[in-house]
C-alpha cells in the first residue's frame, strides 16, 4: 500500500457550542477512493472543505500527505484539487480567467493550464448538452498536478469518470447519509393540539 495522502484522525468541526461535523478518522491512499458519509449537505460540504484544507478542524488532526493542515495549510492545499458543490457557476470568461490564475499560482504553463481544462471538458461533453458547473468545478481542479481530489457531494458518474481521469490521485468524496435523504424526502406531518 502506498503512503497515505489524506489521513483525519477524530477530526470534527463545531462552533458555539454546538457540532456541526461528528469526529471521524480515516486513511485515503494514492489511487483510492473513499466515500465520508455525513448526515446532511451542511456537514457534508464542511468536512470536504475540512478535507482539503479549507477549513480547520476544531478538533483533531487533518493530514494531506505530510503536511498537517492547521499547521501548514499553504503546503497540504497545494496538493488538493476541490470541487465545491455547488460547482463553478462563472461564464466562459470566468472560467478563462480562473485557469490563468490557477496556473500562475502553480507555476504552470498557461497554454497547458487551458490545454488541460479543455481535455477534462472534453472528457465529460455530452452530445448537445451544456456542462454544468460541477464538470467545470472538476476541471479547474485538475488544472494542477494534486495527489488529492475531493469531491463535495458529485453524481455517481461523475465520480467515475474522475477515476478515469486521474487514476493515480486518492479521491473523497462526501455524501449525505441515505437515511438523512429519507428523511428530508418525508412530507412533513403538522402536530395538532
Amino acid at each position: 500500500m502506498s503512503a497515505p495522502v489524506l489521513r483525519a484522525v477524530n477530526a470534527g468541526f463545531g462552533r458555539d457550542g454546538r457540532t456541526l461535523v461528528a469526529p471521524f478518522s480515516l486513511t485515503l491512499a494514492a489511487s483510492d477512493t473513499g466515500d465520508l458519509l455525513q448526515p446532511g449537505a451542511r456537514a457534508a460540504s464542511i468536512a470536504a472543505r475540512m478535507c482539503a484544507a479549507i477549513i480547520k478542524p476544531s478538533e483533531g488532526t487533518i493530514y494531506i500527505g505530510d503536511f498537517e493542515t492547521r499547521l501548514q495549510p499553504p503546503q497540504a492545499k497545494r496538493l488538493v484539487g476541490y470541487v465545491d458543490a455547488a460547482g463553478f457557476v462563472g461564464d466562459d470568461h470566468a472560467l478563462h480567467c480562473e485557469v490563468a490564475f490557477r496556473a500562475e499560482v502553480w507555476g504552470i504553463e498557461p497554454s497547458a493550464a487551458q490545454a488541460r481544462v479543455k481535455e477534462v471538458l472534453a472528457a465529460f461533453a455530452k452530445p448537445g448538452g451544456a456542462l454544468d458547473p460541477y464538470v467545470r468545478a472538476v476541471a479547474l481542479a485538475l488544472v494542477p498536478p494534486v495527489s488529492l481530489v475531493v469531491l463535495d457531494q458529485p453524481a455517481g458518474w461523475l465520480m467515475r469518470r474522475v477515476q478515469q481521469l486521474v487514476p493515480s490521485v486518492g479521491i473523497l468524496v462526501t455524501r449525505v447519509s441515505a437515511s438523512a435523504q429519507l428523511e428530508s424526502a418525508q412530507p412533513a406531518h403538522a402536530g395538532v393540539t
